[in-house]
């Protein structure tokens, strides 16, 4: 009996531990079949933040005047992933008031939306993703010319939709880094709207003076990058670069935003934002009009000098940031 024993053992052991060597490399293989390529997985991500600033002088011998700001933000975006295909969805709007002098004025004015489409070219270019995007931005509030340093009410130069922007464009999205996403459009429409009649009247941003919209067809490039400087400090831009190849297209339209965002920790951050613009279209007063005297007290008046040029605002931001 201890023979038959024995001899069961010597036989089925062998066996036992080549069977939980098979079983779990079938249990490793079903595992990975389960990661099963088709199923969906969502990626929301979401920002709100709120800064404010006060002054308040009374009988101040040191001079300056009392203010209040506040600028408020929000950033949402959402992707979603099956199989070789991708959509996507952004949304970026800010608005910043100040108060001074008795008067309102904007430091910070945007609404941006954004959707794209991608799918994979398995059998021709693995490595890309046909693409098409969909970008519309515009602003909230109008916008006055400065006068004396305040806003004029009676000199607006823009407004919501006034001017408004939409892209649609469809190209390749190349395979990047995690932290680099490049898109190239060869075929793209640029549709640019004025709903305001009086910009419209003195045909501003490009549009034909007594036209509300106007149509351009180009090529168009966006590139994304993220690069982490060190812990809870990062470094974010979009560079947006556009071709009219109806209309003199050397003159590429440069949409450049950076964001430096330092974060103290889970309430709050400080951020310090960049946007640089240059548009062919968009005139702007380069030198504003002024008079001059000669030596015989005759007065000339030199007119403003208008033409376009590159457009840059810089926003320092302290305050609360609650990620969604």
């Amino acid at each position: 009996m201890l023979k038959v024993l024995v001899l069961n053992i010597a036989l089925f052991t062998p066996l036992f531990f080549a069977g939980q060597l098979s079983i779990s490399k079938v249990e490793q293989a079903v595992a990975m079949e389960d990661e099963n390529p088709l199923d969906t997985v969502n990626t929301f991500a979401g920002t709100l933040g709120l800064n404010l600033s006060q002054t308040a002088l009374q009988n101040w011998a040191g001079g300056g005047e009392s203010s209040v700001a506040f600028t408020t933000m929000c950033s949402l975006s959402e992707t979603r992933e099956k199989g070789p295909r991708s959509t996507g969805w952004g949304l970026d709007a800010a608005l910043g008031l100040l108060r001074q002098q008795g008067g309102w004025r904007k430091t910070d004015d945007r609404l941006i939306l954004t959707g794209q489409w991608n799918t994979a070219m398995q059998r021709t270019l693995k490595d890309a993703r046909l693409s098409v995007l969909v970008d519309a931005r515009t602003q909230f509030l109008p916008g006055y010319a400065l006068v004396d340093g305040l806003p004029d009410d009676d000199q607006k130069i823009s407004g919501f939709l006034s001017p408004g922007y939409l892209v649609a464009a469809a190209g390749l999205a190349p395979q990047s880094g995690k932290n680099s996403k490049i898109f190239i459009a060869p075929f793209t429409g640029k549709l640019t709207v004025l709903l305001d009649d009086t910009l419209s009247a003195a045909g501003a941003f490009g549009i034909e003076a007594g036209q509300h919209t106007r149509m351009e067809l180009g090529g168009y490039l966006r590139w994304n990058w993220t690069l982490p400087l060190m812990e809870n400090v990062s470094w974010t831009h979009q560079l947006d670069l556009f071709s009219n190849y109806l209309n003199q297209p050397g003159n590429i339209d440069v949409n450049w935003t950076g964001l430096l965002e330092m974060k103290v920790n889970e309430l709050l951050r400080t951020t310090v934002s960049v946007h640089l613009i240059y548009d062919d279209d968009v005139v702007l007063e380069k030198q504003p009009s002024r008079t001059e005297v000669n030596d015989q007290g005759v007065i000339t008046t030199i007119p403003a000098v208008m033409g376009p040029g590159t457009q840059f605002k810089e926003v320092l931001s302290v305050g609360l940031s609650y990620k969604l």
